[in-house]
């Protein structure tokens, strides 16, 4: 798991287009998930996808903006 977390941090500085695409749709689903939280260490993020910024999954524990722009899949299979 930390290596797909690894892989979207990676996704998340290099901003690949096809990514972002991914991504967007991605933190779509997230945004409106009743698992999505706000985290209090995540706010210094700073996210193109404003409805996930700062935000983390209450069942894996991720940070949404790596989550969404990595390999791993969703805990609850959204995407």
């Amino acid at each position: 798991m930390v290596q797909h977390i690894l892989s979207g941090w990676k996704n998340y500085l290099a901003k690949s287009e096809v990514t972002n695409t991914v991504a967007q749709q991605r933190a779509a689903l997230c945004a409106s998930c009743p698992h999505a939280r706000q985290g209090k260490l995540l706010a210094f993020i700073n996210d193109s996808l404003k409805e996930i910024e700062g935000a983390y999954c209450n069942i894996c524990k991720c940070p949404l903006s790596a989550k969404v722009r990595s390999t791993d899949i969703c805990p609850i299979h959204k995407w």
